[in-house]
């Protein structure tokens, strides 16, 4: 059995055995034995009071107060039975009433350091809330006590003592209605104990102080009942237990209800009582009140502060916008509230190369393009469409479809009025994004399907660069694929299941074999060797392009030093992604690995995309110049397809311009594919560029790209890549036979 069970049983018992049953059974009062047993009586609550203070170091200080509250009443029984009672004119006061009156000091004593260790956890809320509670019952028990008193009939004396009980009272009752109103009984089960038993014997004392108000000194066996039930519950709260107070959070009804109460009854005494008649108990009331007025203030003041809070829960702090939350709880809400019939769509955007943006121009100016993505977003949509931004760069709309709408087309159409150019830190600034759409169907029926979706779309957008696709099933079997990919090239770049396969560049005009272009390849273990578009893609989402080029640059400069040992004086070109041009320490790189491995840094030639140079010219210069100082060529590939303008080629240091193969393959069947090819040469000569032709298929276009004056040509009609060892033997010969493309396996 639990200690305080066993310490109530024990309580309890004695008190029906030594004060009970005597009264029960209407034994006399005031006979010897009844007041010896009544006295007796009392050591059982000093003891269990005393005892916790020796056996336990939790609440020993309350608890010794509580055992000298005991105390002071025990021997204020002992005085009365032994001496006061006996006296035909007892002194007022007697000495049993200043031991009576030590019982409130100590209990108040032993109240407030049971409380003191809690007065800085609570807010103001629930301090007034507390306040509101003492004042309220010290309110009703004065009133109570101002109807029972008739008027000042015994001596003076007496009233003073009686009126000492009644203050007391007022006090102890203030106090553990205070500490209910903070705390209720959520504050452990000794606040329950405490406050029954101050109850208790409170109305034990308003009887006795009602006896003395008519004259009468004495107590009856009823009222020594009374107070023993009281200080037996005040004794057995000692030993119960004190939960953690709930700082504002999690109040229960009860502790909402008491200082409602307190209110309910100032109002009432205020109506019942007149200020001529009962000063203090109007004061009281008075208090009460103006503290629930200063209660509805704060709490008017804390539903605008919750307002707010509400409202920038679901507000992204930059834009002004919805955020996640906004969308999952008014997302929900519009859905429910919408039709079977409605068509409800989510667009999911995000803009392509972010970071970039970031790290070059700084987060300050990353964050006023978020901005303006959000006000150019906001004219695109209406009045009942839900838009919010996700995180990041993402961004989602939710909207209502016409029947005839094409969830596409919108999506597009978005994109377009987003992406048109901007000037952020004086540079005009081409930001791409993807979408990805998905309507509510069987497949998504929520906002969370909804997104989700939307989020496969939106990867199948960028990994196709179709800019906006529209959710499809089959995406769920691509996006298993991608993360398995993401997966195992983790594994790969561990393992270094990533090779080189190298395809030759010609001299147009005498025919040999000036270098190779190095492109990777995964060998993967069970899907075999997978070609860059099986991977490359997923690679650069996932933010690994790093990791790859610095895999192929070790490969490729290690294969060059082989090359060069076994006398074979040859270049190799690798190509470089967007994310190596921001990286400050690739010519530092390249420069440690070309002396590790001895190669001269002309031997390796980098080539960098059309788009890269575009998306920020300047941070392209500066890395080009770099390497170009180290020694390095560099060369544009896939010139052509992008936004590239031979003015931008004259300003930085490039060697050479590869045309990319959708112009050369057409050259002999399209007349404008002719005029590019030829214009770009000539006017790539005057530069003072080398120019490469990509995409020879056959000796028609080598031909027709030979009349032009090209320099250089890669192509199939020379060889598909090859590995390294098939690519060496083939310079030996002096020409490179076509072998069997491998297989591509997804």
């Amino acid at each position: 059995m639990p200690v305080g069970k066993t310490v109530t049983a024990l309580l309890f018992t004695s008190l029906l055995l030594l004060v009970g049953c005597p009264v029960i059974l209407g034994a006399p009062f005031d006979t010897p034995v009844f007041l010896v047993i009544a006295n007796l009586a009392m050591v059982v609550p000093t003891l269990g009071c005393f005892g916790y203070a020796f056996v336990r170091r939790s609440r020993r200080g309350p608890a010794i107060w509580l055992g000298f509250a005991m105390l002071s009443q025990a021997a204020g029984n002992v005085i009365y039975s032994a001496w006061t009672q006996y006296q035909a004119h007892p002194p007022v006061p007697a000495p049993s009433d200043i031991a009576y009156l030590g019982f409130y000091v100590s209990a108040a004593v032993a109240v407030v350091w049971l409380a003191r260790g809690e007065q800085g956890s609570f807010p103001r809320t629930v301090w007034l809330d507390g306040a509101i509670g003492a004042a309220g019952a010290a309110t009703a028990l004065a009133a109570v006590l101002s109807f029972l008193h008739s008027g000042p009939r015994g001596s003076s004396a007496a009233v003073l003592v009686g009126g000492a009980y009644t203050t007391g009272d007022l006090l102890l009752v203030a106090m553990i209605g205070g500490l209910l109103a903070m705390r209720g009984v959520r504050g452990g089960s000794i606040w329950v104990w405490l406050a029954g038993g101050m109850a208790v014997f409170c109305a034990a004392d308003v009887a006795y102080a009602i006896r003395l108000d008519a004259g009468i000194y004495a107590a009856d066996r009823w009222l020594s009942l009374g107070y023993m039930v009281g200080i037996t519950c005040i004794a057995r709260s000692i030993w119960s237990a004190q939960g953690t107070a709930a700082a504002g959070t999690g109040r229960s009804r009860t502790m909402l209800a008491i200082p409602m109460l307190a209110t309910i009854a100032a109002l009432a005494v205020l109506g019942i009582f007149t200020f001529d008649s009962h000063p203090v108990v109007m004061s009281l009331a008075t208090f009460t009140l103006l503290l629930a007025v200063a209660r509805t203030l704060v709490s008017f003041r804390q539903v605008q502060r919750l307002s707010d809070a509400r409202r920038q829960a679901v507000t992204d702090d930059l834009t002004g916008l919805g955020n996640r939350r906004s969308l999952f709880d008014h997302g929900a809400q519009s859905l429910e509230a919408a039709n079977a019939t409605d068509r409800i769509a989510l667009i999911l955007i995000d803009l392509d190369n972010f970071k970039e943006i970031n790290d070059r121009f700084g987060h300050p100016a990353g964050d006023e393009l978020l901005r303006e993505i959000a006000r150019r977003l906001a004219a695109c949509v209406r009045d009942d469409d839900l838009l919010v931004r996700l995180g990041g760069d993402e961004f989602a709309l939710l909207v209502t479809l016409a029947p005839t709408a094409e969830s596409r087309e919108i999506a597009v159409g978005i994109l377009d009025r987003i992406t048109e150019p901007f000037t952020l830190d004086g540079a005009r600034l081409l930001v791409n994004a993807s979408a990805g759409v998905a309507e509510r169907n069987d497949e998504a029926v929520c906002i969370v399907d909804l997104l989700r979706c939307a989020d496969l779309a939106m990867y199948a957008a960028k990994g196709t660069h179709s800019r906006a696709e529209r959710y499809d099933p089959q995406l769920d079997h691509a996006n298993r694929l991608r993360l398995e990919t993401i997966q195992d090239f983790n594994v790969a770049l561990e393992n270094h299941e990533l090779v080189l396969h190298y395809q030759p560049k010609i001299d147009v005009a005498s025919g040999a074999i000036l270098g190779a272009e190095a492109l990777v390849r995964w060998q993967h273990p069970t899907r075999g060797l997978l070609y860059p578009d099986a991977f490359l893609p997923i690679v650069e989402q996932a933010g690994l392009m790093h990791a790859v080029t610095r895999q192929v640059l070790e490969a490729a400069v290690r294969q060059l030093a082989i090359w060069r040992s076994a006398g074979l004086d040859i270049s190799v070109a690798v190509n470089l992604s967007g994310s190596d041009l921001l990286d400050d320490s690739l010519a530092d790189r390249i420069e440690t690995l070309l002396d590790e491995h001895s190669v001269p840094a002309e031997a390796l030639e980098l080539e960098i995309t059309e788009s890269v140079i575009m998306f920020d010219p300047q941070r392209a210069r500066t890395v080009l110049e770099a390497l170009r100082q180290l020694g390095c060529r560099i060369a544009i590939d896939d010139y052509g397809t992008g936004y590239c303008a031979l003015a931008y080629l004259r300003d930085l240091p490039v060697d050479e311009l590869k045309i990319d193969r959708s112009f050369v393959a057409s050259i002999n069947t399209d007349p404008r594919s002719t005029v590019i090819v030829r214009s770009t040469i000539e006017l790539a000569h005057a530069l003072g560029l080398q120019v490469v032709a990509e995409g020879i298929e056959d000796q028609q276009t080598l031909d027709a790209v030979a009349s032009f004056d090209c320099d250089h040509a890669q192509g199939y009609h020379f060889s598909r890549p090859v590995p390294a060892a098939a690519f060496a033997a083939a310079v030996r010969l002096g020409a490179i036979e076509a072998s069997a493309r491998p297989v591509l396996v997804s």
